[in-house]
């Protein structure tokens, strides 16, 4: 063989084995996972943050935003009325903390009602000229048009998939709060 075969052979054979080393490369760092899977389950403080920023996002005025901290959302309304008899005005404000730790269920009572539920799910606090009273309210209107009077603090009606998104939310996050079954029951 010449030295020009010989040499042609050599770079062939560096080439190809560059080539081979490379592609090693690539198969070994494509099967290492280097970002979460989609499909894994989110947290429940991920699921409440992720429903609690909707929930602040779409605010419905005169709402205000008060503050979100772990599942807890808090908003205020204030308002103003008439009196009845006498002059002046009645000032109230109202406000309200929805825990998302307390929600254990979900209803549509008609097709298109979509409200959340739990022992104690919503606190109401007024103040009515400066004198505090409250009340807890066990339902939450999500969507729909409210036929039987639930509170409806948030706009999300008018996007139904925004709606089917929070239904998936609000299912994982009522697992998340069911109660657990101990070691020695058997139902």
């Amino acid at each position: 063989m010449t030295k020009k075969v010989k040499l042609a052979i050599a770079i062939l054979a560096t080439i190809t084995s560059m080539n081979l080393n490379a592609q090693k490369k690539a198969t070994t760092n494509s099967t290492t996972p280097t970002a979460e899977s989609k499909s894994t389950k989110p947290t429940k403080k991920e699921t409440m943050d992720w429903i609690g920023g909707k929930m602040k996002e779409y605010l419905v005025a005169p709402r205000e935003f008060v503050s979100y901290d772990n599942g807890i959302l808090t908003y205020k309304i204030a308002s103003s009325v008439p009196k009845q008899l006498g002059a002046g005005r009645i000032e109230v404000i109202y406000v309200n903390t929805l825990d998302l730790n307390k929600l254990t269920g979900m209803s549509e009572e008609y097709a298109s009602d979509f409200y959340i539920y739990g022992k104690n799910l919503l606190k109401v606090n007024w103040t009515v000229n400066g004198k505090p009273d409250n009340q807890s309210d066990e339902y939450v209107s999500i969507s729909g048009p409210n036929y039987n009077d639930y509170p409806a603090p948030f706009g999300f009606k008018m996007d139904k998939i925004l709606v089917e998104r929070l239904r998936k939310a609000f299912a994982t996050l009522m697992e998340y709060n069911s109660t657990q079954k101990e070691a020695d029951e058997k139902f």
